[in-house]
């Protein structure tokens, strides 16, 4: 009888002794299993970790218990510095303290599911830098904010199924490119935006189904980012939403391109002028995803590029752009005749859309009528340049001839008689420059007659006039004219008036007498 008592006794503490100190709280389960010092203390309606668990346990799952508050460096009070697995399951935490896990430098696997937890704690994972499998599914988080995961970059596998998530921002994987299994099913999630995948290029599974997928544009980048990383998902996920043509459609029946939104046409202006015989144009701007397919109509006929749109007049059509397109229609030689409405229809495979753009061909008129706004600024611009220089030029005339004297003689003085026969000219007549008149009787000087005396030099006479010209007039001395001196140029040339002489001489920049040499005058 003892001897069963022991055998009994024994068998109830080995899980106990298997610990290096020998103890196992009583609440708790202790024992080996996959290889690792575990201990098990679930549903047991714990409000805080059981003392007296050995330190040198590496798993320990308190599941189901009424914890709800996981409070700072718990486990360094404990001393379980060693765990690598910590299940948490159901026990309705709603709060964890950025410092809870404190220590546990270990840890690499973290169960933390059907809590009360409604968003993701960051701060707390940054003490478990070496985590590779986190579990938050069936929490209420409604929305995975951006680098959530950053302080767990080695992270493998992250179950996110069943939490009420409505969106995921388009950082929400970044720093966790190592990811290689994303869990998102039951969630209500209408869309994934392109940002938020194509970080996870290393993904080899991924769970989408149970979601109410709204299949247009918007999910075409997790349509494509499956599909080029050949991404498996065990259940299909299933089109909730979108055109009635794809609609409760499972993605693997569906191409990218049936992931698509009507095209919208950007309206700037419906109303085009130009004048005749310039070229019309017209530009139509549209948005869509995936790319949009435009075609230009005038009185229901079909435009296309290069193609005569009359007998002297051809189309162009140019387009630039993908989802953001922008499709420009030309008419050569516009005439009045081509005035009308213009259709561009944009289409892809969620639909089309049309816009109407009218263009009024004007008559050119002949003259400056006919010219722009810019062009007559122009022509004006011009004139009061050209207007300003004349009047610089007069006004540079009007200073030169203010500066030049107001009247100058080019008349030579009255000769006299020099020592060699040659007269020189005595000072100039006030009255006439070219003729001066002395109506003193000269009496001629001793030993000489009264009348013309001969000098070696003869008379300059102009030719065509009587030989007699320049001597004395035959009659009676009392009509003898008085002495009287004519001035006679050499070119027999004329001179010029004073003022007339002054004008020129400010046009030409030279004196008006220059090329004439005065000779010697003829007293008659």
């Amino acid at each position: 009888m003892s001897g069963w008592w022991v055998v009994l006794v024994a068998s109830v503490w080995v899980p106990a002794t298997l610990s290096g100190s020998g103890s196992c709280p009583p609440v708790c389960t202790c024992k080996w299993k996959g290889g690792k010092q575990t201990v098990e203390c679930t549903d047991r309606a714990l409000i805080a970790l059981p003392e007296g668990i050995d330190s040198e346990t590496q798993v320990l799952d308190v599941s189901g218990n009424d914890l709800q508050i996981l409070p700072r460096e718990n486990f360094v009070r404990t001393g379980l510095l060693n765990l690598q697995r910590l299940y948490l399951r159901n026990c309705r935490l709603g709060q964890i303290d950025d410092r809870a896990l404190r220590g546990l430098t270990n840890l690499v696997e973290l169960d933390l599911s059907s809590n009360l937890l409604t968003s993701v704690p960051s701060a707390t994972f940054q003490d478990v830098p070496f985590l590779r499998d986190l579990t938050l599914a069936n929490n209420p988080i409604q929305k995975i904010e951006s680098r959530a995961f950053k302080t767990v970059p080695g992270l493998v596998k992250l179950d996110l199924s069943h939490c009420a998530l409505r969106s995921l921002s388009p950082g929400a994987f970044e720093g966790v490119e190592l990811l290689e299994s994303l869990k998102l099913n039951g969630n209500e999630l209408r869309e994934i935006r392109p940002q938020t995948v194509e970080a996870l290029s290393r993904l080899h599974g991924v769970e989408l189904h149970d979601n109410p997928w709204y299949c247009d544009c918007r999910l075409r980048a997790a349509k494509l980012w499956l599909a080029r990383n050949n991404i498996p998902y065990p259940i299909a996920p299933t089109c909730s939403g979108g055109p009635e043509r794809i609609a409760r459609r499972s993605f693997a029946e569906l191409d990218p391109d049936d992931f698509a939104c009507r095209p919208e046409i950007r309206l700037d202006s419906r109303h085009v002028e130009t004048l005749a015989g310039d070229n019309a144009t017209i530009t139509c701007r549209v948005e869509s995803v995936p790319e949009a397919s435009v075609n230009w109509y005038w009185n229901g006929r079909l435009l296309l590029n290069n193609s005569a749109f009359s007998s002297f007049q051809r189309v162009f059509i140019r387009e630039t752009g993908g989802f953001e397109k922008r499709s420009t229609l030309i008419v050569t030689n516009a005439q009045e005749s081509d005035s009308g409405d213009f259709y561009c229809v944009a289409e892809n495979r969620a639909g089309n859309a049309e816009a109407n753009y009218t263009l009024h061909v004007l008559y050119r008129m002949a003259g400056v009528a006919s010219l722009g706004g810019g062009q007559i600024a122009g022509l004006s611009a011009a004139l009061v340049v050209l207007v300003l220089f004349i009047l610089l030029v007069a006004l540079a005339l009007l200073l030169r001839l203010r500066r030049a004297p107001f009247s100058e003689s080019k008349t030579p003085a009255r000769v006299e008689p020099a020592a060699n026969g040659v007269q020189k000219p005595s000072s100039p007549s006030a009255s006439d420059p070219d003729l001066i008149n002395d109506t003193r009787e000269e009496e001629p000087p001793p030993g000489r007659p009264p009348q013309w005396e001969h000098h070696d030099r003869a008379p300059i006479v102009p030719e065509g006039y009587p030989p007699d010209y320049g001597l004395p007039i035959p009659g009676p001395p009392h009509h003898q004219p008085s002495a009287k001196t004519l001035r006679v140029w050499q070119r027999g040339v004329p001179v010029l008036p004073p003022g007339v002489s002054a004008l020129k001489r400010v046009l030409t920049g030279s004196s008006p007498d220059e090329g004439y040499q005065e000779g010697c005058g003829t007293d008659v």
